[in-house]
């Protein structure tokens, strides 16, 4: 069933997907037997899954035979359960060792709760949390020389996290001045484990910063449009916030012609059969005219221009979408402001369309459900999942691929050991099929932006870039602006109306303020801990215009605003 709830803005809507078919954790059914006889409707757990019997069964795993109405299997998947009934304790024993001039690493002692799994730590460094770890230690890296932090931890099972650790202070020793201007090389466009890369930026000379920076604020918009209709889902910040820029460098021509002096992305000539009809500019969104849940050209509330924020810059209008495919894509999909937003809207738009598509009156089963639910649902105490795969390969090749319900399948039972397989380069290397590519390239040309060990000549064997993208503060203000101001909002009677620059930077100024950041800062995205910062005031500041218009960005509408 859809379900829409309404905002305080009439005829405006936000979307809450999480709450449609979604199975929260309930206490589990009798563990299923082999020996038991289970008649039509019966209940079974195993593994943390609950079954239903389709009809009488007896000795028939449902772990392996199970699937939706018409599948022929005896079992069905009905949510997921826990006997976990209470938050962990505190984590004792937090202390640091090898501490560096820019890193240094924390062990804990750690925490055991009776019939729960304790799936992962928080650690939180200035209050702010920074990163995860799915053990009892981990190591804090791309911290300033000689400056003090304060860290504490959190322990998290399926029923919550615990209070924070008692905090410890560290201070970094002296090392070597922080990068205060881009450097180094990015590889794009090959298959891993087949060829080489065909192209490069050269991030040298600052020609991409501000292209990087509206990327990334657009990843973290995406995350921000997830943390408000999928609440409490869990994911890797890194690849999901850097996941647009990576669809640029795989899925348009010859990223590498960009210059920063123009507001286009693709200003080179060779470069425009991106803009050609059903092509979907830079990022390649092709069907961005069609409503993902009905299937038709006609807006239904699934389409991209039923997102407020986006409506008015698309290039087309609610009375003449029906025809938009036949059409050239729109000129504002190549600015370098507004395109890369608009790519967070459609994958957003791909997380709402896998939740509610077949449910309601007259639905049916989806070739990805009951596990995308399933997996949504234990996403929420995994930490860093791949949830950023799946709505890549959502995207690449399409819902009703395989690759859609067999990452959603090992969603569903995921532990913090599936996440690292999942995220293995092994899974992809060597293979010819573009399709199981796709994320890996996602993940190997952001791995060379943060600085994070690449593959060379194996998948395991592997070297370790040295980049810097230096983001200057004053830079990222203005290039925030920028893209707010290619954003609107409405009340749901008047016309919608585009973010002004004083809303924008009022906003950022705030979250600056908030985060304790000098708008002087000059932060590395290449390092972890600036790039958490960087992240944390993208959304401090996205969160403000909120406030300020009086409208989340995921609102939607039916008409013409």
């Amino acid at each position: 069933m859809r379900i829409l709830h309404a905002t305080s803005i009439a005829l405006v809507s936000a979307f809450t997907p999480w709450l449609a078919g979604s199975a929260w954790a309930q206490s589990c059914p009798a563990a299923w037997n082999s020996s038991s006889v289970y008649t039509a409707g019966a209940q079974a757990s195993e593994n943390g899954i609950i079954y239903r019997a389709n009809w009488w069964t007896q000795n028939q795993d449902p772990a392996t035979n199970n699937g939706g109405s018409g599948t022929g299997q005896p079992w069905t998947q009905s949510g997921s359960c826990s006997s976990c009934t209470a938050v962990p304790p505190v984590p004792k024993g937090l202390a640091a060792s090898g501490t560096t001039g820019n890193a240094t690493t924390l062990t804990w002692t750690p925490v055991t709760v009776a019939n729960c799994t304790i799936s992962g730590y928080q650690i939180y460094m200035n209050g702010t949390l920074t990163t995860t770890s799915s053990g009892a230690s981990v190591t804090v890296s791309g911290l300033t020389p000689l400056t003090s932090y304060s860290f504490a931890i959190a322990a998290v099972d399926s029923v919550g996290a615990s209070a924070k650790s008692a905090p410890v202070t560290v201070t970094t020793l002296s090392g070597p001045p922080p990068s205060t201007a881009s450097t180094g090389t990015i590889n794009f466009h090959l298959l891993l484990g087949v060829g080489t890369a065909q192209d490069s930026l050269t991030l040298t000379g600052g020609n991409y910063d501000d292209l990087i920076m509206s990327n990334i604020v657009a990843g973290v918009l995406l995350g921000h449009l997830i943390d408000e209709g999928f609440p409490g889902i869990q994911y890797n910040k890194d690849y999901l916030y850097g996941s647009i820029f990576a669809q640029l460098l795989q899925e348009n021509i010859a990223t590498q012609y960009y210059k920063s002096s123009s507001d286009l992305i693709d200003p080179n000539a060779n470069q425009q059969a991106v803009m050609g009809v059903g092509q979907g500019g830079p990022y390649q969104i092709n069907n961005y005219a069609a409503d993902m849940v009905s299937g038709s050209y006609q807006p239904k509330g699934h389409s991209l221009i039923n997102y407020v924020a986006i409506q008015k810059n698309i290039g087309f209008t609610m009375a003449n979408a029906a025809t938009q495919y036949t059409k050239a894509t729109p000129a504002s999909f190549n600015n370098k402001y507004y395109g890369p937003a608009l790519v967070a809207y459609f994958h957003y738009n791909d997380l709402v369309a896998l939740n509610v598509t077949g449910k309601g009156a007259g639905g049916w089963t989806t070739p990805w459900e009951p596990a995308f639910d399933t997996a949504l649902k234990n996403f929420t105490t995994l930490p860093n999942s791949f949830l950023d795969v799946i709505l890549n390969v959502a995207y690449n090749q399409g819902f009703y691929g395989p690759l859609v319900s067999r990452y959603s399948n090992l969603g569903a039972t995921a532990t913090a050991a599936t996440v690292t397989s999942v995220n293995s380069y092994s899974s992809a290397w060597g293979s010819s099929d573009t399709y199981v590519q796709y994320p890996y390239q996602v993940h190997y040309y952001l791995d060379q932006l943060y600085n994070n060990p690449v593959p060379t000549t194996s998948p395991t064997l592997k070297t370790t870039p040295t980049n810097s993208v230096v983001f200057n503060i004053s830079a990222l203000a203005n290039v925030f602006s920028r893209v707010a101001q290619t954003l609107s909002y409405s009340n749901g009677t008047n016309p919608a109306q585009f973010y002004t620059a004083a809303q924008a930077n009022a906003a950022f100024s705030s979250a600056l303020t908030k985060l304790k950041v000098a708008s002087s800062a000059k932060l590395d995205l290449s390092k972890a801990t600036a790039r958490a910062t960087i992240f944390s005031v993208i959304d401090a500041a996205l969160a403000n215009l909120e406030a300020a218009s009086g409208m989340k960005f995921i609102s939607t509408t039916d008409k013409q605003l």
